[in-house]
């Protein structure tokens, strides 16, 4: 999730299609097309402007009010506007697409985890490192160091809720410090973090 203001001006996104195996948004204000994976403007009026990475989380709703009952909800206008596809044709459009195909990339196929593994990928201080859900399912919560900053990453698997933090000075989580860990397959991670490592086994607790 990224921050949808650029040199104060505020931003409206629309998806117009896949590139790199990854979505294309434009913004309806000045026409910038923007990469979804890496929030890079490719072309365009803001071409080479990188949006904020804020971070955010994909899990169940009850999860979500119970932690955040104050919450407010956008709900999708019963039309959309005209020629344009609502959010739930979209949503189907893109899930049976990708989760099918494997669209073109700039770099080669990564064949370490098939294409379409489910991952969650984080990237600190120039390091990479793809934690696959399979492994995070049976784990729940890991320590792990990456760029030399140590972290752990959590799975929920009741809410399917992926998470990663800054370990505090006890080697737990610092949970007012969380990580923007990114879910998603392993064919768009691998093509934009081409040198990622991949999470294997815990790191031995020794406490």
């Amino acid at each position: 999730m990224y921050a949808a203001t650029v040199n104060g001006q505020r931003l409206t996104f629309e998806v117009i299609g896949v590139w790199r195996r990854n979505m294309i948004m434009q913004d309806r204000e000045t026409g910038t097309l923007w990469q979804q994976a890496t929030g890079e403007a490719l072309y365009g009026p803001l071409k080479g402007r990188q949006l904020e990475l804020i971070g955010g989380e994909q899990t169940s709703w009850h999860d979500w009010v119970t932690r955040h009952p104050e919450t407010a909800v956008s709900l999708e206008p019963p039309q959309p506007p005209r020629g344009l596809l609502s959010f739930s044709q979209i949503e189907f459009l893109l899930d049976t697409f990708t989760s099918r195909y494997k669209t073109p990339g700039l770099s080669p196929n990564d064949t370490r985890l098939p294409a379409h593994e489910e991952i969650g990928g984080l990237a600190l201080n120039g390091a990479a490192r793809a934690y696959p859900l399979s492994l995070m399912q049976m784990l729940g919560e890991v320590r792990d160091t990456l760029g030399g900053i140590p972290i752990v990453v959590r799975y929920d698997a009741l809410n399917g809720r992926l998470s990663a933090y800054l370990q505090d000075e006890n080697g737990r989580a610092d949970t007012a410090h969380p990580l923007p860990i990114q879910r998603q397959f392993w064919l768009g991670w691998s093509e934009f973090h081409p040198q990622t490592t991949i999470f294997t086994t815990p790191i031995e607790d020794k406490s």
